[in-house]
């Protein structure tokens, strides 16, 4: 059997054909197959920026849990510590404290006397002036009560004096307190100490404490 083979020919048409077709492929792959390499490469990014971001916002959590607990403690501890502070509508029981540690210490109030209170921060600051006689240890060991019965004040200013011809001779003893006050619960009310605009000075009969009047005021 012969078998007739027609040998190949090529025309210029059969070569446009396979340029075209090139051309064809290679346009789709830069429309189609190039930009959805570029999409699947931003798709792992995006992914892998939202992971990052979803710990980090897990991190954040966390530390705003510990900082919402740290700040329920510190409100407790401010609490407890505002529960303690003494307030204005408290000040008579204040000098009554005092003018009670003066007798039991031994010292003998001649004069207590309240200045008005003003405004000094978060607190309400009153100075109140004391004098009378005592011994110089009595009177150290009145301060020392004070200190520990209330920590919301400080000694401003002291003077001991005594003669110097009698050793056994009591002293003079003239000091000032500068008490800290918070506003009453039920507002700031009044700056001024209970007992009048310029303050309440008291002078005592020797041998007993300065009389405290029922609305306040030493």
């Amino acid at each position: 059997m012969i078998v007739c083979r027609k040998p190949w020919t090529l025309f210029d048409f059969d070569l446009l054909g396979g340029a075209g077709l090139v051309v064809l492929g290679l346009a789709a792959w830069w429309a189609v197959f190039a930009p959805w390499r570029q999409m699947w490469s931003d798709y792992r990014r995006l992914v892998a920026a939202r992971s990052d971001a979803g710990n980090r916002l897990r991190q954040q959590v966390t530390e705003l849990e510990r900082f919402e607990q740290g700040l329920a403690q510190l409100e407790e501890v401010v609490a407890s510590e505002t529960a303690h502070v003494p307030r204005l509508d408290g000040f008579s029981q204040l000098l009554q404290g005092m003018t009670a540690a003066a007798a039991d210490s031994q010292l003998e109030l001649l004069n207590v006397s309240p200045q008005p209170a003003a405004a000094s921060g978060a607190y309400l600051v009153s100075d109140v002036q004391l004098g009378g006689r005592g011994g110089s240890r009595d009177f150290i060991r009145f301060l020392d009560r004070l200190a520990r019965e209330n920590p919301y004040q400080a000694l401003q200013t002291c003077s001991i004096t005594r003669p110097s011809q009698n050793a056994q001779a009591t002293c003079d003893l003239t000091w000032t307190i500068r008490l800290y006050l918070l506003p009453t619960e039920k507002g700031v009310g009044s700056l001024l100490p209970p007992g009048g605009p310029e303050g309440a000075s008291h002078k005592t009969r020797p041998g007993g404490p300065p009389p405290v009047s029922p609305g306040g005021g030493g």
